[in-house]
């Protein structure tokens, strides 16, 4: 899937500001962003749904724009909540998807549909209408439907809404071996439950993808660590204590809860323990230390870095 200068605007609003990326096949992939970030936007335009756009994007060579209906054809989306027909039975629901697709409903597109509904483990359900299934039945419902014309890549737009704990960890497990089938791609308010699943994270803020192309979110998290002191002393004297010691990428600082103390946080690339470090330059620069603390960077924290949102601090 390639995806070249992609813009879309309502109005004075840009829900997307021209992004570009590459997912190579069997490449899992979580797109991520807050509400109003372009996520939906995008999946939108992908499968299809959404016109009136700039730029562009093929699947497999096939123009979304030139050849609309052979692109479609290699696609399946998975809207959130998506019930479109609720008066359907599950099996009912899956032909009917795999007419569109164009399989027809001869013994071919049959055979599919049943081969999906035992994957995703709801075969006892085939003749249960959609309304009367409960959030994850419903959710794999909808998945088998997907999954029945063999698309060569599957969106699913917020795959564990509306979800138990428990629903999750069962969805997580389908959704993994999903990615053994097709190149999935899913997007999400939330980062939470995706780190076994994706490959490669995308983080969209106001429209524009925030993060390194081709990063992995999840496999930052150890990629460098944190160090807080609390100094009793103004920040710049403190930042020049510590500016000149080996693997630092960066040091910020706020203001403390006391009057006159202030916490410096030194980013380090995490190839060695810094603290030693750290409290040489402390007693040298004759920096007045009140607390030092090793604080773990979850993916949590980095995307709400990347989001614009205050970042906290993981012990």
């Amino acid at each position: 899937l390639t995806v070249k200068d992609l813009a879309k605007q309502y109005g004075d609003v840009a829900a997307l500001g021209g992004i570009s990326f590459h997912i190579s096949p069997g490449e899992t992939t979580g797109i991520f962003g807050l509400e109003g970030a372009g996520k939906t936007t995008l999946l939108d335009i992908l499968s299809g749904y959404l016109l009136n756009y700039t730029g562009n994007a093929e699947c497999d060579g096939v123009d979304l724009r030139r050849q609309p209906m052979a692109y479609r054809a290699k696609i399946a989306y998975i809207p959130q909540n998506c019930t479109p027909y609720p008066d359907m039975t599950v099996r009912e629901y899956g032909c009917f998807l795999a007419g569109l697709h164009g399989l027809g409903s001869g013994k071919k597109a049959r055979h599919r549909v049943e081969e999906s509904l035992q994957f995703v483990g709801i075969l006892p359900l085939a003749e249960y209408s959609l309304q009367t299934l409960g959030a994850q039945d419903c959710a794999r419902a909808a998945l088998a439907a997907a999954l029945a014309p063999e698309p060569e890549v599957l969106f699913i737009d917020e795959p564990f809404a509306g979800l138990r704990m428990d629903e999750i960890v069962g969805q997580q497990a389908l959704l993994r071996a999903v990615a053994q089938r097709t190149t999935l791609v899913v997007a999400s308010r939330s980062i939470f439950g995706f780190s076994e699943l994706c490959k490669r994270t995308i983080v969209l803020n106001k429209g524009r993808i925030a993060n390194e192309s081709g990063s992995n979110l999840f496999a930052r998290t150890d990629a460098k660590a944190r160090v807080r002191l609390r100094v009793a002393c103004a920040p710049a004297k403190a930042k020049a204590a510590f500016q000149f010691i080996p693997g630092i990428l960066d040091i910020d600082s706020r203001s403390a809860p006391e009057k006159g103390v202030w916490d410096i946080l030194i980013d380090s690339d995490g190839q060695e323990d810094i603290r030693a470090q750290v409290w040489f330059a402390a007693a040298t620069a004759q920096v007045p230390v009140l607390e030092m603390r090793y604080l773990h960077i979850s993916p949590e924290d980095i995307f709400l870095q990347l989001t614009g949102q205050n970042q906290g601090e993981g012990v």
